[in-house]
C-alpha cells in the first residue's frame, strides 16, 4: 500500500506545475521591483489600469550581463541601457496602442537572479563527462528566470489579465520562448529578440560543454512542443546566437522567423546603449536609430500581435 501511495505522489510531482517543481526562495525578494511602465520606461501603479480583461499585457524580460553572476536590475533603469533591466524602445513604443478593442500594457519584469559558480560547472563538466549527460536543476541562471517570469504570469491572471505575450531579448528572450513552448494556454506568444543565453557560441560549443549541454536539453524541450507561436529576430554577427544555430525554431509552422542582417553595425548601436556595435564583442542588436524604425517600417510587432487575437 506504501509503495502505490508513493507512486502516485511521484506521478503528481511530476507532472505538476513549472512554478511548483522549482522552488526558488528569493522568488518575492527578485521580483519585488516588477511593474507596469509606460512608453518612457517609467513605472506605473496597477491601480491605474481601469479595464484589465481587455488589455493585452507584454511581459518584457531582459538580458543577462553574465552566466555566472547575479543580473544588475534597477527599479528606473537609465533609458537606453538594457543592462540595468531598461525595456527597449522598439517594444515601449507598442504601450497603449490598441489591437482589436484590446489596450497594449507593458509589464517589466526584473529577474535579478544569480549564475552558478565555475567550481560548480566543473561539477556538471565532470558529471557530462562520466554520465553523457546533466541533471536538470534549480541551480542554472536561466530556470530560475524561468520561474520568475511564470509566476508573474500567473500572478498577472489571477488579478483579471486575460491576454498575456512574452517579450525578451537575449537571455530574457530564451526564458520566453522556452515558457511559450510549455504553457500555450498561459502565453499567447512570444516576441523574442536575439534569444541566447548559454554564453557565446565559442564558449558553450568548446570551451564550457556543460552550457552546450544544458542548452541542447532546453532546444529538445521546445522541439518536444507541439507549437511555438513566436516572433523571433536573429543577426548573423551575433557572436552567442545567430540565424543558423536558432534554425530549429524554422521547424515550428507559427514561428514568424525574421533575419535582420541587412541592418549594419557602422549605422546603428547596441539595443539601447549609446555606444557603437562594433565596440562590443557580443550581440550585434541595432536598436533606437535602426531597429525601431525597422520594425516599425515593417510593422512586424503589430502585425504579429493581430495574428493573436
Amino acid at each position: 500500500m506504501k509503495k502505490i501511495i508513493l507512486f502516485f505522489c511521484l506521478i503528481f510531482f511530476l507532472n505538476n506545475s513549472f512554478a511548483e517543481t522549482l522552488n526558488y526562495k528569493d522568488l518575492d525578494k527578485l521580483s519585488k521591483i516588477n511593474s507596469f511602465v509606460d512608453e518612457k520606461g517609467k513605472s506605473y501603479p496597477i491601480e491605474n489600469i481601469e479595464n484589465k480583461k481587455n488589455s493585452i499585457v507584454i511581459i518584457y524580460n531582459h538580458g543577462s550581463t553574465n552566466d555566472l553572476k547575479k543580473d544588475s536590475c534597477k527599479k528606473n533603469p537609465s533609458p537606453g541601457y538594457i543592462w540595468q533591466g531598461a525595456v527597449v524602445p522598439a517594444i515601449l513604443k507598442l504601450h497603449n496602442q490598441t489591437i482589436k478593442n484590446n489596450k497594449i500594457l507593458i509589464y517589466r519584469v526584473c529577474s535579478g537572479v544569480k549564475g552558478i559558480s565555475l567550481k560548480i560547472m566543473k561539477k556538471y563538466r565532470k558529471q557530462l563527462k562520466e554520465n553523457g549527460k546533466i541533471e536538470l536543476v534549480d541551480e542554472f541562471k536561466n530556470l530560475k528566470r524561468q520561474k520568475i517570469i511564470l509566476n508573474e504570469v500567473e500572478k498577472l491572471t489571477s488579478l483579471g489579465f486575460e491576454n498575456i505575450i512574452l517579450s525578451g531579448y537575449s537571455a530574457g528572450a530564451w526564458a520566453s520562448l522556452n515558457l511559450q513552448s510549455r504553457f500555450p494556454e498561459k502565453i499567447k506568444g512570444t516576441i523574442a529578440i536575439n534569444p541566447a543565453f548559454a554564453g557565446k557560441m565559442h564558449q558553450w560549443k568548446k570551451k564550457y560543454p556543460e552550457w552546450g549541454a544544458f542548452r541542447k536539453m532546453q532546444v529538445d524541450i521546445m522541439n518536444n512542443s507541439q507549437t511555438l507561436n513566436a516572433l523571433v529576430f536573429a543577426h548573423n554577427k551575433d557572436k552567442f546566437e545567430d540565424q543558423e544555430t536558432l534554425s530549429f525554431l524554422k521547424n515550428f509552422k507559427d514561428l514568424n522567423f525574421i533575419d535582420y542582417s541587412d541592418l549594419k553595425p557602422t549605422s546603428c548601436t547596441w539595443a539601447d546603449v549609446d555606444r557603437k556595435m562594433e565596440s562590443d564583442k557580443g550581440h550585434n542588436i541595432p536598436q533606437s536609430k535602426c531597429f525601431t524604425k525597422y520594425v516599425e517600417k515593417n510593422n512586424y510587432f503589430v502585425n504579429y500581435i493581430e495574428t493573436l487575437f
